[in-house]
């Protein structure tokens, strides 16, 4: 919990600075504003859907305890001399293998992985950048440059924020 209200107030005190946009324009501020909490709404949004989606992966995922197939190929003192020849017959026979398995595979990871894609958490700050960037256009108070550096600066507090509250372990 101190994380977070430490973030918060780092937030604040950043807020407090982009407060001083308002002397100079107040399309300059609006427009900085927007896109830094678009980027930041949007950053932390696909960082926290893709945490949920690893951690359900990863409690579905068995944990074996056996032998590597590559720690079986690897031999330092040729005990398996005679299946050297082999070997090589072996390993393009499990890539084959392995390729269409993956083939088989990719509408299927392209559905589990769609959850994170058309996460709430990401459709929503992606519905408010453009809601903010069209009601900016509209009122004649968009301007192009505080717009980008603000997405950009988002982009940036929003990994730093996501990371603090979120990615930490």
């Amino acid at each position: 919990m101190t994380k977070i209200k430490k973030s918060l107030l780092i937030l604040i005190a950043f807020q407090a600075v982009v407060f001083l946009l308002l002397l100079l324009s107040k399309s300059v501020f609006a427009s900085f504003e927007t896109a830094m909490m678009s980027g930041a709404l949007i950053t932390m949004g696909s960082l926290y859907a893709y945490r949920n989606m690893i951690r359900a992966r990863s409690s579905e995922v068995e944990i074996e305890d056996s032998k590597d197939v590559i720690d079986m190929m690897d031999d330092p003192y040729d005990l398996y001399e005679e299946e050297r020849a082999n070997e090589v017959e072996d390993i393009k026979a499990m890539i084959k293998e392995e390729k269409a398995r993956q083939k088989q595979h990719i509408v299927e990871n392209t559905v589990k992985n769609g959850s994170a894609w058309v996460s709430v958490y990401r459709l929503i700050p992606y519905a408010f950048l453009v809601l903010g960037f069209l009601g900016l256009q509209n009122n004649q108070m968009l301007q192009l440059l505080p717009y980008m550096v603000g997405l950009a600066v988002g982009i940036i507090v929003g990994y730093f924020l996501a990371k603090e509250w979120f990615l930490s372990i």
